[in-house]
């Protein structure tokens, strides 16, 4: 009768460390899991990558030979040399690094639509091959058959884009890799301090502004997350004041 009484205490006890474990984040944390970042020496990859250092986990960014790495500069990073347009050099960054989790924060400011469905595929490819188990995209507020939700807004020559990164999204959510899409809709200066008051929300209708450390700091929720696995998000912070056409 001891014994089994002391066995219930002691499952009663692992419950409870599980809800607790679950409370505090739900994922994995430092070595348990390695984040591949694309887009890591951007204004918004690289307060990505600050807030991944920060609560533990290991992180390699993958640059171009030109790119400026100014913006990570001090951080415990490591690199990986490529061009994301390349398929083979894509798929080498995954290749022996016990990459977990990924997250895409590429940008692209000429008018090359493709670039946002072509990255997505490279990047599927060589995370099938190096098995990883999540995909984060920093996505747009409109992409794809979101822009619906926003008639009264003007995205001009943005809607070309737009429907790039909806075919994206759509490569991901195809892939069966677990996946976790975050929307921003308008992301503020760099310099401007984080509210911490940013959430996300399965409300596709929202348009909202928020900092990229707010951004970075919901992306790390995220990693390892159950709870934001197989899902599209819009980040959203109340705090801060949004245009009429946007509300």
């Amino acid at each position: 009768m001891k014994t089994g009484f002391s066995r219930l205490l002691q499952m009663l006890a692992l419950l409870l460390l599980s809800i607790g474990s679950s409370q505090a984040g739900g994922g994995q944390t430092g070595s348990e899991n390695k984040v591949l970042v694309f887009g890591g020496t951007g204004q918004l990859g690289s307060a990505i990558v600050r807030e991944l250092v920060a609560a533990g986990y290991p992180v390699a960014v993958f640059v171009r030979p030109s790119s400026d790495r100014s913006r990570l500069e001090g951080l415990e990073v490591s690199y990986v040399t490529g061009d994301i347009l390349d398929a083979a050099q894509v798929m080498a960054a995954f290749d022996g690094k016990d990459i977990r989790t990924v997250v895409d924060a590429t940008a692209r400011g000429s008018a090359d639509d493709e670039f946002y469905p072509t990255a997505m595929t490279h990047i599927i490819a060589g995370a099938k091959a190096g098995g990883v188990r999540q995909i984060i995209l920093e996505g747009s507020v409109g992409a794809g058959d979101n822009v619906k939700q926003f008639p009264q807004a003007n995205f001009g020559r943005m809607r070309s884009t737009l429907a790039a990164k909806g075919r994206a999204e759509q490569l991901l959510i195809d892939s069966g890799i677990g996946y976790t899409i975050i929307r921003n809709g308008i992301l503020l200066s760099a310099d401007l301090p984080p509210t911490r008051t940013a959430r996300l929300s399965t409300d596709q209708r929202l348009m909202r502004k928020i900092t990229r450390t707010d951004l970075g700091i919901l992306t790390v929720m995220c990693v390892g997350n159950p709870d934001y696995m197989n899902g599209i998000w819009h980040a959203v912070d109340d705090s801060l004041d949004v245009p009429p056409q946007y509300r």
